[in-house]
């Protein structure tokens, strides 16, 4: 007796389970939503990029930026706070005495220090190096430029009412311009962010000279 509610039970459960992967199987695939992006080119400094046309952009010398809320909405976005908002940026400087070098020269003009060096004001705002954590900091030697790559965690500020913030980003040392990408956002948002910020790095493009 014992053996036959055993079996039962098996037989049971093991219906169930294969109910449940069936219903699984056959449910439909929720696909994500694309965002529509605006391409910003600089003929100037040499590249585009693309950036959600639900933030507010705004541009400068050589820079553009994008303050988003976490919604993508255009007005929220507009008034978002830079500090509290996901930031995508890209910088471009020319550096002239850089033209003509080898990715090797590159990497010891402009080091794996110096790229460490610059992060805390540049990403955090701080002039403190100890208040920014900078982890995985990656260099890469390309046929003609150097990439440098790390994951920042800058620190609360409390008086400002600014929580922690993370970032990602990635320099380019190219010979004669250098390109500066990131993308910060407060650190309990970073990871729902995560696709807008993939799409943003591989949006962006070097444009080649006399385009």
């Amino acid at each position: 007796m014992q053996y036959t509610i055993h079996r039962r039970l098996w037989a049971a459960t093991a219906g169930g389970v294969t109910a449940l992967l069936i219903a699984i199987a056959a449910a439909p695939v929720v696909a994500q939503v694309p965002v529509a992006t605006k391409i910003f080119e600089n003929a100037q400094y040499r590249y585009a990029v693309a950036l959600p046309e639900g933030c507010r952009h705004e541009e400068g010398p050589g820079t553009v930026d994008a303050v988003c809320s976490p919604d993508l909405d255009p007005e929220r976005s507009a008034a978002a706070s830079n500090v509290r908002a996901l930031v995508l940026e890209v910088g471009a400087e020319v550096v002239a005495d850089d033209a003509g070098k080898t990715a090797g020269e590159l990497a010891r003009r402009y080091g794996e220090a110096t790229f460490r060096a610059e992060l805390p004001e540049t990403i955090c705002g701080e002039s403190d190096q100890a208040r920014a954590k900078i982890d995985n900091v990656k260099q890469l030697l390309e046929e003609t430029r150097v990439v440098y790559t790390a994951d920042v965690v800058c620190a609360e500020v409390r008086f400002l009412q600014v929580g922690e913030r993370r970032a990602s980003v990635r320099f380019l040392i190219a010979p004669d311009v250098r390109y500066r990408l990131f993308a910060r956002a407060p650190a309990e948002d970073y990871e729902k962010q995560r696709g807008t910020i993939e799409s943003f790095f591989a949006s962006f493009r070097a444009l080649p000279a006399g385009r």
